[in-house]
């Protein structure tokens, strides 16, 4: 089978057929001209969510074992949803304090009954004056109890670091970013929850933020 493209730049309309584009060594050219989630964005399916100067109490240690517990960042699929959100980033920062456990987890669980107080920001990549949640089918449970949640039991998944355990922070940390680029995927009716620590620390301020894709539920 042959495979030919097309010499230099060219620009085509949504819906039309091209063929691929080549340098003059007939080598493949992929484009850099847009980031790498530039189509997501454009496209409405790029989103953020962040919160800031949150103090760490026993309710935000992992792993989630009560419906009292509290995400820093919680991100919950609707039961029935037709779409999945593809975690693409989590970066996370603690301002100051004593940590107790320091590292962040993330815990999952499939709800039979979803949570009922849902708090936070969402933020489309495609910048938009409308307000939160700007297009995203998803709820956010950031800083905020998981009232009527069942079961109550989670999953840590995975381990997305933070300071030390028992190290005050002088001055505040550097964030810590983990480019997940899609490895974690909420399907609907399940609950993401960034935890932190195993313990309340001394006054532990932390900073969080996530960024997700919202993807075609069954593909």
């Amino acid at each position: 089978m042959e495979i030919t493209g097309r010499v230099g730049e060219a620009r085509a309309t949504v819906g039309s057929e091209e063929v691929m584009r080549q340098g003059r060594y007939a080598e493949a050219l992929v484009s850099e001209l847009q980031g790498r989630f530039f189509y997501l964005a454009l496209n409405n399916r790029l989103f953020h969510s962040f919160v800031k100067t949150v103090t760490i109490a026993a309710t935000h240690n992992t792993p989630i074992a009560a419906a009292t517990a509290t995400p820093v960042l919680g991100l919950f699929n609707p039961i029935g949803n037709s779409k999945a959100a593809a975690i693409v980033r989590v970066n996370t920062h603690s301002t100051s304090g004593t940590p107790a456990g320091g590292q962040f987890v993330l815990n999952a669980l499939q709800c039979t009954t979803a949570p009922t107080t849902a708090a936070g920001n969402t933020f489309n990549g495609l910048l938009s004056a409308s307000a939160s949640p700007q297009g995203s089918t998803m709820r956010t449970f950031n800083n905020t109890a998981l009232t009527g949640m069942l079961p109550v039991v989670g999953n840590e998944v995975a381990l997305i670091g933070g300071g030390a355990s028992a190290i005050a922070l002088g001055v505040s940390t550097s964030p810590n970013g983990e480019d997940l680029g899609g490895a974690i995927i909420v399907p609907p009716g399940y609950l993401l929850a960034l935890m932190a620590g195993t313990g309340a620390g001394t006054t532990w301020v932390v900073n969080a933020s996530w960024t997700w894709a919202e993807v075609d539920w069954p593909l």
